[in-house]
């Protein structure tokens, strides 16, 4: 049984070492793309179908080894016996070897784009999740700064009310607001904790690690030019690379008709017997030729799947291009509409939406306006800021969509 004093002991150190265990992992948007393509471990585990290819580009194109034939033969009613042995290579007749290395290059080349892209489209996602987490802190600070003027304006009420110069109707219906943008405080903090779910699987990180995505949302800026280059893409070079290797299998099944000969030495030692002088021993050196014929069996089945496989894959590759394209000429779009939704809130909508609450609140004062009207006006106003953010966010989403699809930073 364990002593009561080192039980104690051993969970208070263990209390102290848990926390000691977490650490804090603070990033910028771009620090967080790059730190999780360096920890990811489904990325790390898909790196390792590159060496699997350089494996099989190791063992393409390798002669077979040779043939060591060995005969024995025994006269059942005699000493009679015959011993033979033949060394026997395998040759190609055509450029076969070669074309199998090709293939084995292509394919290792089409492996190393593969992950790229792989990369390319956990950066895209990273970046996302990094954007909603700095999106959803500038949401909550506006809510913020909006249940405070709430406050402000119940304790204003308060006061009138306290004075008789105000209903207290008009009073709740001010502290009815603040509380539900309190609400809404809390399920920002939700959709925080759903998102930091997300991220922290991408990133690498353990689930007890603090993740804090540092930086602001700047203004939307200035759009990347017309038609960008996509050749940088992953999925671009890896369908380029697949055509490659479909074009040199098309030419290796053709290469298959022709088996491969085989030539060799041969040496054999003989007793037999020679009557009326008894016993003889022969020994006989040669070489040994064989051909094979394609008569029955001349490829054709795989040459038609491999010359349409080639076809097939020269057809996917402009297919991936115009896919690329789309994606960035999208991207694009959306930036542009974005920062004009944003330019014009900035400019015209909440200046105006301030400017018509302030003569409310006048009115108000005045006694010429009922209450609902100041709220209705502010709620307008308060509505346009979180829609400003909201376009923000949704642009610096756009822009993180067209790094990705250009395959790079902008």
């Amino acid at each position: 049984m364990i002593p009561r004093t080192i039980l104690i002991s051993t969970i208070v150190c263990a209390a102290f070492a848990a926390p000691a265990l977490a650490r804090e992992v603070s990033l910028s948007v771009e620090g967080a793309a790059a730190y999780a393509i360096k920890h990811n471990p489904a990325l790390a585990a898909a790196r390792l179908r590159i060496e699997e290819a350089r494996g099989r580009l190791d063992a393409a194109g390798r002669r077979p080894n040779p043939e060591l034939e060995f005969d024995l033969s025994q006269n059942v009613r005699s000493r009679e016996h015959g011993v033979g042995v033949a060394w026997m290579q395998k040759f190609p007749r055509t450029a076969r070897l070669a074309l199998e290395k090709a293939v084995s290059r292509a394919e290792l080349t089409a492996a190393a784009a593969e992950v790229r892209d792989a990369e390319r489209r956990l950066a895209g996602e990273v970046r996302a999740a990094a954007v909603g987490l700095i999106a959803l802190e500038n949401e909550r600070e506006l809510r913020g700064r909006q249940i405070l003027a709430s406050e402000e304006l119940a304790a204003f009420m308060t006061k009138r009310v306290q004075a008789g110069e105000a209903s207290v109707v008009d009073a709740a219906q001010v502290e009815l607001e603040s509380k539900q943008l309190g609400t809404q405080v809390l399920m920002l903090d939700v959709e925080k904790v759903a998102l930091l779910g997300t991220l922290r699987p991408l990133l690498g990180v353990g689930a007890g690690d603090a993740v804090k995505i540092t930086g602001a949302l700047g203004d939307p800026g200035a759009l990347p030019a017309k038609g960008a280059s996509v050749a940088a893409r992953g999925d671009v070079r890896a369908a380029h690379a697949n055509a490659d290797a479909a074009r040199q299998n098309a030419e290796l099944a053709k290469a298959g008709k022709w088996e491969d000969f085989s030539a060799g030495l041969m040496a054999t030692h003989e007793l037999a017997e020679d009557a009326p002088d008894g016993f003889e021993r022969d020994t006989m050196f040669g070489l040994k030729f064989s051909l094979p014929l394609p008569l029955f069996n001349k490829n054709e089945g795989q040459i038609r799947e491999a010359t349409a496989a080639a076809k097939r894959t020269e057809k996917e590759i402009e297919a991936v291009a115009a896919q690329a394209g789309a994606e960035a000429a999208a991207a694009r779009g959306e930036m542009a509409a974005l920062a004009k939704i944003v330019a014009d809130i900035d400019g015209k909508l909440i200046p105006q939406a301030r400017q018509i609450e302030d003569q409310l609140r006048a009115s108000y004062a005045a006694g010429l306006t009922p209450l609902p009207e100041v709220i209705r006006a502010r709620g307008r106003r308060f509505e346009l800021e979180a829609q400003r953010l909201d376009a923000l966010r949704d642009w610096h989403l756009a822009r993180a969509k067209h790094q990705t699809a250009i395959g790079g930073k902008q």
